[in-house]
């Protein structure tokens, strides 16, 4: 059964969920569904270690969605 996640859009990007989607790929199959105001993941992990794999994603997310805002201010004030 998969995991289902849901990120905010007003404080994720859905980019960054994208993102980590694919770098998670080795380790996990994940369906990402946009809607209207979040992000869904639904995770799937073989194997017993469900939690840590579902955990280190959601802390990619929150990685990928800071480092993209950063980005964007540093742009806006170049």
């Amino acid at each position: 059964m998969a995991e289902r996640i849901a990120f905010d859009r007003t404080l994720y990007l859905p980019e960054a969920v994208e993102a980590a989607a694919a770098a998670y790929a080795e380790y996990a199959t994940i369906e990402v569904t946009p809607s209207a105001d979040a992000v869904v993941a639904a995770i799937s992990v073989d194997g017993d270690d469900v939690q840590t794999v579902v955990h280190a994603f959601c802390n990619h997310v929150l990685y990928e969605t800071l480092t993209r805002r950063h980005q964007a201010a540093l742009d806006e004030g170049a």
